[in-house]
């Protein structure tokens, strides 16, 4: 391909200023010895400067109703999701506080119980790591049944 080619490729282009500044002095070497394209950059300016000019069209009032009720749906999903996570969030953390501030409850209520029931002191390291796993095991479930929900009700995309 040309040089000649490679400009006549680069002037609607030019006309608009979508190139770089390489190529925008590559096009006014160009445009100052070739009159046919310094002709066709010129047209290419006119229509432009004469598009820029003319009103932009407006959609109309039907187009607008249908556009909002197609959207509708979705932010409606969309604002269900974000009250949903601003619900979870706070249980969540609630969750956590919880078990936290009830693991020591949970310790001394699991040695009282073990020490009456003369179990060896490893069974309580046993029992509490049961119980933690049972809270995460819960904590999965209900995750899970949360999903499940969200999903059924077709607000998850």
């Amino acid at each position: 391909m040309s040089e000649h080619d490679r400009i006549v490729r680069l002037l609607p282009l030019a006309a608009t200023g979508d190139i770089t500044p390489e190529e925008i002095r590559r096009v006014r070497e160009h445009l100052a010895s070739c009159a046919e394209c310094r002709r066709v950059s010129e047209d290419y300016a006119f229509l432009g400067s004469t598009l820029r000019g003319q009103p932009t069209p407006q959609p109309g009032a039907e187009l607008l109703a249908r556009v909002r009720a197609m959207a509708a749906p979705r932010l409606a999903r969309k604002q269900a999701r974000s009250r949903d996570a601003m619900v979870l969030a706070p249980l969540v953390a609630a969750g956590w506080i919880v078990a936290l501030a009830t693991w020591p409850w949970v310790r001394a209520a699991g040695t009282m119980v073990l020490t009456g029931w003369h179990l060896p002191s490893g069974s309580l390291a046993h029992a509490l790591a049961v119980y933690s796993f049972l809270g995460f095991l819960l904590a999965s479930v209900a995750a899970i049944a949360v999903g499940r929900r969200a999903s059924a009700m077709g607000r998850t995309q």
